[in-house]
């Protein structure tokens, strides 16, 4: 059952579900690529029931547009509650690129802190690292490889430092920009956590 909200809260996530495309919008820095809009409560609420209503959302069946969008705002929330609803829902192949995007931000760029067990993300997002299916984004409407997002994530949760690259911008912004790995440094991203 999902939890009812107050009513202002009731009337943003009813403005994500009538326009969900609109409701996320561009945040013009390559570490920013996602801002979600116009649920500035549902952020800002400390209340672990919105967190339980947000993964509802996201959990049923549906838009997957309305889905996304829904995700976008749990990940910008701080209750500590919001990284075990991130990692259940890296289970729903829809979501599981952005689920992984989002547990890599926390604490970076305009995504606030908050209280986590980095060896349970870390552990979860491990477990997805070889993903092999792809992601179509209806925000920028393009489709991208999941296991770009997971390695991206992983890494960022992990520490860039613990990890070599060929090209330091890749170091500056994995994790917080969308990614788009070649072959070979997909090959070699992921060689390099399977040593860890």
């Amino acid at each position: 059952m999902k939890p009812t909200l107050p009513e202002a809260l009731e009337a943003e996530l009813a403005a994500i579900r009538d326009d969900p495309v609109e409701s996320v919008g561009f945040g013009l820095k390559a570490y920013l690529p996602y801002e979600p809009t116009g649920a500035q409560s549902l952020m800002n609420s400390d209340a672990p029931a919105v967190t339980k209503r947000l993964l509802a959302e996201a959990s049923g069946a549906g838009d997957t547009a309305y889905r996304l969008a829904v995700l976008h705002v749990l990940g910008k929330r701080t209750d500590a509650t919001v990284d075990a609803a991130l990692i259940q829902l890296l289970a729903d192949d829809a979501l599981r690129a952005t689920a992984a995007y989002l547990l890599g931000r926390v604490g970076y760029k305009g995504y606030l802190p908050r209280t986590r067990d980095v060896a349970a993300v870390r552990t979860a997002l491990r477990a997805h690292v070889k993903d092999k299916t792809t992601f179509t984004d209806p925000f920028y409407q393009k489709t991208y490889r999941t296991q770009d997002f997971v390695l991206a994530a992983y890494i960022r949760v992990t520490g860039p430092s613990r990890f070599t690259f060929a090209n330091s911008s890749l170091e500056d912004l994995i994790g917080l920009g969308l990614p788009e790995f070649s072959d070979h440094v997909r090959a070699d991203l992921l060689a390099q956590i399977e040593r860890e």
